[in-house]
């Protein structure tokens, strides 16, 4: 557990960045879900254990740079790490954009706190940068068709399907399509 300041306070849970001292819950509840998330995620090209403490350590190195942002979801009654969401491919200027992905350990899943946490970061996301938001002006994700509870969840913050991409990413060996969801601060 560490004491970390938030970036953003909901009404249950709220989102920080990383700390050396999450290092072991962290990998714990990543390796206590393992069987729920592996479906999901891609290998990175470094080949390292999505599971294991060479994966926290790129958490710490990239949870805040101009291109991406790391956030725990911290359950404020327990001050449990229960999930990690990230907005990657960050890129400014016109397009001003970024890229949501996230994960919620296997105990967590059907609470809420997902929905409660990507609600948080998309307002994080959009608030204006004088207001210590990022001043984003749209926000994306991309899920396998699969996913039915990321569908879901998306659709309830309200994002829109904007279509589809065949083969769009490696996952567990297999290029696989997936749906491309969207928003912009218009429509938050």
């Amino acid at each position: 557990m560490s004491s970390s300041v938030p970036i953003i306070v909901g009404e249950r849970v709220l989102l920080r960045y990383p700390s050396e001292s999450d290092r072991e819950e962290f990998i714990q509840l990543r390796q206590s879900s393992r069987e729920h998330l592996e479906k999901w995620e891609p290998i990175p090209p470094s080949g390292i254990d999505l599971f294991g403490s060479e994966y926290f350590d790129r958490e710490i190195e990239n949870f805040n740079t101009e291109r991406e942002q790391r956030w725990l979801i911290i359950e404020k009654s327990s001050d449990q790490i229960v999930g990690r969401i990230t907005l990657g491919n960050i890129e400014r200027g016109p397009f001003n954009n970024g890229r949501f992905g996230y994960w919620i350990g296997s105990k967590f899943q059907g609470k809420g706190y997902m929905h409660e946490g990507l609600r948080l970061a998309v307002n994080h996301a959009f608030a204006p940068i004088e207001q210590d938001g990022l001043g984003l002006h749209r926000v994306c994700a991309n899920i396998m068709p699969s996913n039915v509870r990321s569908r879901a969840l998306l659709e309830r913050v309200g994002f829109v399907k904007e279509g589809y991409s065949e083969r769009y990413l490696q996952i567990r060996g297999v290029y696989e399509g997936h749906e491309r969801w969207a928003m912009t601060v218009e429509e938050q």
